[in-house]
């Protein structure tokens, strides 16, 4: 069993370069992935991309990368931008009668005038410290997850146990319960026909009794509900991604729920049958977060 949530970052200085790598995970239904990378090196999305899915199936996943280069920047002069924008400057100040010479700080601000030749992207001095970086925030996640998902195993294996106590003592109920419910009903049935004489009619009573209480059998519920509870626990110590088969168990243990309390609720039984369904849906709720 994986956990979807869970964070990680990662952060490297070195040759006047700063790194920093930040990896959270939300569930979602499918692998969906955010970035939010510096212009300069939207290159590295394709990296991300490949590498994500060996950590995280499922989730939504927003990869943020803070990046400083300090590093002497290697600028080039577009001379030919630069006296076209001079010219024409001198030509806007001719045609509107005005005495004024254009600053070289105006010129050199111009879109183009300096370009930045470094070609990051080929720098491999940046790719090793973005590799280990990411590297090491993947590995943080990774670590974030595993404990994640050590909680909820366990979060979870507490709510199969209680879900199977209660559904223990709600068996117990039952066959007392039918008991108690047939000898009442006989008694009452017999006192209403002991003025009536018609043929084989007491035992169609007894028969149309018989069916009425077995109506109130629970057997097949708690049978199924403790079959679900036994896949459940297997699967959930299974490796691979089992996030939508737990859903489909709990989804089928819910339905047992529903039926059991329809078919018996007392006094005494709610409240177990109440337990049940609020470990159900505690258990749903938490497997909204396995991948």
């Amino acid at each position: 069993m994986k956990s979807m949530t869970g964070y990680g970052r990662s952060r490297s200085s070195k040759n006047n370069i700063d790194i920093e790598f930040e990896i959270k995970s939300v569930n979602s239904r499918y692998l969906d992935l955010r970035f939010y990378l510096p212009r300069d090196l939207s290159f590295y999305e394709t990296n991300i991309r490949k590498r994500i899915p060996q950590v995280l199936s499922r989730g939504t996943v927003e990869v943020r990368l803070n990046f400083s280069d300090h590093r002497e920047p290697k600028l080039h002069l577009d001379e030919v931008k630069l006296l076209k924008y001079r010219d024409l400057a001198a030509a806007a100040a001719e045609l509107l009668n005005i005495k004024s010479e254009v600053s070289i700080e105006y010129l050199l601000q111009e879109p183009g005038v300096i370009d930045n030749i470094n070609n990051l992207g080929d720098d491999e001095l940046l790719a090793d410290m973005l590799d280990d970086t990411f590297d090491d925030a993947l590995e943080m996640i990774k670590c974030s997850l595993e404990v994640e998902s050590a909680q909820m195993r366990n979060v979870l294996k507490d709510a199969m146990e209680n879900i199977g106590d209660a559904c223990s003592k709600v068996n117990d109920m039952s066959a007392p319960f039918k008991k108690d419910l047939f000898d009442n009903m006989y008694k009452r049935v017999g006192e209403l026909v002991a003025t009536y004489k018609m043929d084989n009619l007491e035992q169609r009573i007894v028969q149309e009794l018989a069916i009425y209480v077995d109506k109130y059998d629970i057997g097949e519920e708690i049978s199924r509900i403790r079959s679900h509870i036994e896949t459940f626990l297997s699967t959930l110590e299974s490796a691979t991604d089992n996030g939508k088969t737990l859903n489909f168990i709990i989804q089928e243990m819910q339905r047992e729920a529903n039926t059991l309390g329809s078919k018996f609720s007392t006094s005494k039984s709610f409240p177990l049958v109440l337990i049940i369904k609020e470990e159900i849906e505690k258990c749903r709720e938490i497997i909204q977060n396995v991948a």
